[in-house]
């Protein structure tokens, strides 16, 4: 692959809003990566929220599929925001989503065959409280939002690293970054995180060598 590889970064990815404590660890990621010797530029992989839509609904059939099975597993407060969410779709529908995620799919290999990697925050917000995912509707609505970054390479099959760039100053709690890379490019993700993690020098609480 040429080099420098260029890496597409979206401190603040589209579709719901941005704790400025989360893009600034991406925006100090994305330096570090600079100064490693990656090309760095600012731009947001086609159809982000499509992505993240899309995804959203295929989780509601595969769960419809299993629902008799799972829902005795669950505890009450899980149960309640599961079926809180949208009704799972008809075949006919199922089927038109499979062609909306192809064309996703062909808009991201576009995207990622000039950008090979995309950083951006892995969680969109700081860490919530015990049980607030699943306490409310709109603490489990609110909890869907901030995950959307890492919803396209589960939707798509593509490789993805997390690693701890930052901390929250109040908490002391770790902030991680996602580098999504193009398929069967592992090696890339890993590389890049490697890169992020080696410039901050940030502690973290367990040693994973050790």
């Amino acid at each position: 692959m040429a080099r420098p590889i260029r890496v597409a970064v979206v401190a603040e990815p589209p579709g719901g809003g941005t704790d400025q404590v989360v893009a600034a660890v991406v925006r100090k990621a994305a330096d570090a990566l600079a100064e490693a010797g990656y090309d760095v530029v600012d731009a947001c992989p086609p159809r982000y929220e499509d992505a993240f839509a899309i995804w959203a609904q295929f989780l509601l059939g595969d769960y419809a599929a299993i629902v008799n099975q799972v829902l005795p597993l669950m505890g009450h407060d899980c149960a309640a925001a599961v079926n809180s969410t949208m009704p799972p779709l008809d075949a006919t529908a199922m089927s038109h989503l499979f062609i909306n995620r192809h064309a996703v799919a062909r808009a991201w290999s576009e995207f990622l065959a000039e950008h090979p990697l995309v950083l951006t925050p892995t969680w969109t917000q700081l860490p919530f409280e015990h049980g607030f995912d699943v306490a409310t509707p709109q603490g489990t609505a609110a909890t869907m939002e901030m995950i959307r970054p890492v919803v396209p390479a589960n939707l798509l099959g593509l490789p993805s690293a997390c690693v701890p760039a930052g901390r929250d100053a109040p908490t002391g709690l770790p902030v991680g970054v996602l580098i999504t890379g193009r398929r069967f490019r592992e090696d890339l993700c890993l590389d890049a995180a490697e890169a992020i993690e080696a410039r901050p020098g940030l502690a973290t609480p367990i040693d994973p060598a050790v």
